[in-house]
C-alpha cells in the first residue's frame, strides 16, 4: 500500500519549557506524528540562520521527516516561551516576526501540494499576511480530492473572523478544543452551544468532520449525520500536554488515509495522543 502524502503548514518553533527547550509548532508536530503512523509527512516551514535555526534542521533530520519544504530565512528561528500549570497544560508565549512569518509557496511546495493526499494547517500561521498569502496559494495547488484539515489551534490574539471563515470555507476536517469551540461560536455569529454548535459548522460549512477534544474528559468525530463516535480520554501520567492535539490530528488523518473506519481512526488517535501526553513535547529525543 502506498504512503500517503501529508503536509503541515505554518509554524516552526522551540518551546521554551520550564525543564529545557522542545522542538515543536503546531504543523511539524503534526508531520512528525504522521511519518511515524505510516504516512509521509512533509512539515512546510522556515527556520533562520541563527543557532536555533541549525539545531531545529539537525534534530529533525534525525526523525524521518522530509525537509525539502523548510525554508531557509533571513528573519530568526520562532520561539515560544513555554509555562506549565499544575496539571502540565501549557501556556504560551509566541514571539512574533520570525522566519515561518515570511513563508512562501515556493516551488518545492507546490510541487509537493500537487501531489498530496492531505494538508493541515491552521489559523497562528496565518498571522502575517505573506505566510497567509502562501498557504492560499499551496491549498490552491492540491488535487480536488486532497483532505484539507483545518486544526485551529488558536493562541493568543493571532486570530480573525476572516481567518476563520475563510478556513472552514476551504476546509473538509475541522479540528478544535472545548476552549476554542466557543470562541469559534461567537466569532462566526453561531447562537448554539456544545453539539449544536457542532452541527451548525458541519452543516453551514459542508464539513466531512468535526474532530472536537475536551482534555482529560473525552473526544468526539462528528458529521452530517452527528456524533459518529466518543470515547473517554484515558488516564496516564502526563509528563505535559504539548503536541497532544497536533498528534491527535495526525493520527485521525493518517488512519483515514489508510482505509480505517472513522471509529477505528478515532480509537488510534486517542491512543496516539495519550502516548503524546507521557512524554515531554511532542517529539522525542534521539536516544
Amino acid at each position: 500500500m502506498n504512503r500517503p502524502v501529508i503536509m503541515g503548514i505554518g509554524e516552526l518553533v522551540w518551546d521554551m519549557l520550564p525543564g529545557g527547550r522542545q522542538l515543536g509548532g503546531a504543523p511539524v508536530n503534526f508531520a512528525y506524528w504522521c511519518t511515524r503512523l505510516g504516512a509521509e509527512g512533509y512539515p512546510v516551514s522556515a527556520v533562520g540562520g541563527d543557532e536555533l535555526g541549525r539545531e531545529a534542521l539537525e534534530r529533525l533530520s534525525g526523525t524521518g521527516l522530509d525537509l525539502r519544504c523548510v525554508q531557509r530565512s533571513a528573519l530568526p528561528t520562532g520561539r515560544v516561551d513555554v509555562t506549565l500549570s499544575g496539571n502540565g497544560i501549557p501556556r504560551y508565549d509566541i514571539v512574533d516576526g520570525v522566519a515561518w512569518d515570511a513563508l512562501e509557496a515556493n516551488a518545492a511546495a507546490l510541487r509537493l501540494a500537487a501531489r498530496a493526499d492531505a494538508v493541515c494547517w491552521g489559523s497562528l500561521a496565518q498571522r502575517s499576511e505573506p505566510s497567509r498569502r502562501a498557504i492560499a496559494a499551496i491549498l490552491e495547488a492540491t488535487r480536488p480530492e486532497c483532505l484539507k484539515v483545518f486544526d485551529i489551534n488558536i493562541r493568543q490574539h493571532w486570530y480573525s473572523r476572516e481567518i476563520v471563515a475563510d478556513s472552514l470555507r476551504q476546509a473538509d476536517i475541522l479540528k478544535l478544543n472545548d476552549e476554542e469551540l466557543p470562541l469559534v461560536a461567537s466569532l462566526l455569529g453561531i447562537g448554539q452551544s456544545g453539539a449544536e454548535a457542532i452541527a451548525e459548522l458541519v452543516r453551514a460549512f459542508a464539513l466531512r468532520y468535526v474532530v472536537y477534544t475536551a482534555g482529560a474528559v473525552s473526544s468526539e468525530i462528528h458529521g452530517a449525520e452527528g456524533l459518529l463516535s466518543r470515547i473517554p480520554t484515558p488516564k496516564v501520567e502526563v509528563a505535559d500536554t504539548v503536541g497532544a492535539g497536533d498528534s491527535f490530528t495526525a493520527a485521525f488523518v493518517t488512519a483515514l488515509l489508510q482505509g480505517a473506519p472513522t471509529a477505528a481512526c478515532h480509537r488510534k488517535a486517542v491512543e496516539t495522543a495519550a502516548e503524546v501526553c507521557t512524554m515531554h513535547g511532542a517529539i522525542p529525543r534521539p536516544r
